[in-house]
């Protein structure tokens, strides 16, 4: 299965520029972990509410006043549309990393897969087996 079944398409963007503290207050209203950093729909980076605690206020910085271009993630992996559910999880345990920006042929944001994503689609296949076992022994 490709992973396109699986993306977030609903994801915030912010560019390189924004503060962290604005990062921050956008994840908190639409309660997610992560940002893509973009510019003009390309993105350049990921930042993740853990980067802004272990980069910023665990040392000191003020959130207002540091960009999250200077503490993203700048050199995020990338994984096409089209790319198998298996490679997904492939690409994730060789970089120690929970989330995977997607993009289009072009390099343009698409969305992003988590391994939660992952995760639950596996549950949901493995219930499918666990049911159809169970089903089978009726007959």
């Amino acid at each position: 299965m490709h992973i396109n079944h699986l993306i977030k398409r609903d994801i915030e963007t912010l560019p390189p520029d924004a503060s962290c503290e604005d990062a921050a207050r956008l994840m908190k209203e639409r309660e997610i972990g992560c940002i893509v950093v973009s510019v003009d729909d390309e993105p350049v980076g990921i930042l993740t509410d853990r980067d802004i605690v272990t980069r910023v206020v665990a040392v000191g910085d003020t959130p207002n006043e540091v960009s999250i271009g200077d503490v993203m993630s700048d050199t995020p992996i990338f994984l096409g549309e089209d790319r198998s559910v298996d490679r997904a999880i492939q690409t994730m345990n060789e970089n120690t990393i929970r989330r995977l920006i997607v993009v289009d042929d072009e390099g343009l944001l698409e969305g992003v897969v988590t391994l939660d994503d992952i995760l639950e689609f596996v549950s949901r296949q493995i219930s499918r087996i666990v049911g159809s076992t169970r089903i089978g022994r009726l007959y």
